[in-house]
Order: structure tokens, then C-alpha cells, then sequence
């Protein structure tokens, strides 16, 4: 968890499958030097592009970013109808600081979530989400507000029965990935699953 990646920030919005597919890395020109066979080639080498890569470092091209930044940034924006994942925070050299605090808070809303992942590293479902708030709108859809600030709505007509004895903030919900980009929503009520998108 604590691998770090180096982001080129032209790449203030990057998709998360390029993230471990890039065809080139700021690296790179190190990696090359690595090869050389003479000593004082291989050193001269490595200087210059150890210059190279701090110059990017401080304009603020290259952007050192840990895998809990970028992991707590999909969990922060799953489920938005968004082509590319924007890592909040990144637009400044030494940035970060509002994924770290999307981690924290994400924490402290639902400390027993459980994020799925599948074999490529996306996320596939999270359970345990702690409800907030589950209200209607005019046409009888549910909109389940959760305690990380997201906003679901109920998109199909699945009959969704809550309990009168429960109250509302001692539900958890659990978002799972269906087809072609879409959700699905189960409360711990022992339910059905429903179709859900989010809206905030």
C-alpha cells in the first residue's frame, strides 16, 4: 500500500486503467542510464536525468502519488458518471492533501466498510456503507444519502420495505458495479437489490 507512482500531471485527470498501463514514465530516463556500461557514462547519465526529473518535480509535470491517495480518490468518485478519475489535490506541486482528507473522512463516516476490488484493481463493490438519510422524491424513487456525503437514487421500481422499529441511520448499504456502468443498492434489511445512480 505504501508503493509510490510517479503521475506526469498534464495528467490532472488520468483514467485508472492508465494508471498501470502507461506506454512511458518519468522514469524511464533513469532506467536507460541503469544500462550503460561505463562507469562515468552511466554516472553522467543518471545526474542528468536526476535533474531532469527534479525540474519536473518542482514546476509541478511529475507528481509523486501513493496507491492509498489514489485508491482513496476512486472510492471518493465511484459511482460518478465522470470519463476519467480526477485526483483532487494533485493540481499543485506537493498535493494531495483533499485525497488524504477523503481517505480520513470516508474512514470516519463508515469505519467497517469493505472495498471489493476485482483482479485489475477496480473497485467491483463497497459494503458497509453507513446510511444517513432515505427519503423519496415525487416519483417514489428512494434517495439514500450516506454518511461519506454521497448521494444515491433508486433508478428502477423495486419495492424497497423499511422497517418502522429501525431507524434510519442504523442501515448500512452496500454499492455494487452492474452492466455497461450502471449500480445496484442493497440495504442490510435482508432485501432485494435495486438499481441506483448517483447524483452527488
Amino acid at each position: 500500500m505504501n508503493a509510490r507512482l510517479l503521475i506526469l500531471l498534464p495528467a490532472a485527470l488520468i483514467s485508472a486503467p492508465a494508471l498501470g498501463q502507461g506506454d512511458s514514465s518519468p522514469l524511464d530516463p533513469l532506467f536507460t542510464c541503469r544500462d550503460i556500461v561505463d562507469d562515468s557514462a552511466r554516472l553522467a547519465c543518471l545526474d542528468a536525468a536526476v535533474d531532469a526529473l527534479r525540474g519536473d518535480t518542482e514546476r509541478g509535470d511529475v507528481v509523486a502519488v501513493d496507491r492509498e491517495q489514489i485508491e482513496a480518490a476512486e472510492e471518493a468518485t465511484y459511482g460518478l458518471s465522470i470519463p476519467q478519475l480526477r485526483l483532487p489535490g494533485l493540481s499543485l506541486p506537493g498535493g494531495g492533501e483533499d485525497v488524504e482528507l477523503a481517505a480520513l473522512e470516508a474512514e470516519t463516516a463508515s469505519p467497517d466498510r469493505t472495498i471489493i476490488r476485482d483482479d485489475n484493481g477496480q473497485i467491483e463493490r463497497i459494503e458497509g456503507l453507513r446510511v444517513l438519510e432515505i427519503s423519496e422524491n415525487r416519483s417514489g424513487d428512494l434517495i439514500v444519502r450516506l454518511a461519506n456525503g454521497q448521494v444515491w437514487r433508486q433508478t428502477d421500481n423495486t419495492h424497497v420495505q423499511l422497517s418502522r422499529r429501525r431507524g434510519v441511520t442504523e442501515y448500512t448499504a452496500t454499492i455494487s458495479n452492474g452492466a455497461l456502468g450502471s449500480h445496484f443498492m442493497r440495504l442490510d434489511n435482508g432485501g432485494r437489490r435495486f438499481r441506483a445512480e448517483r447524483v452527488e
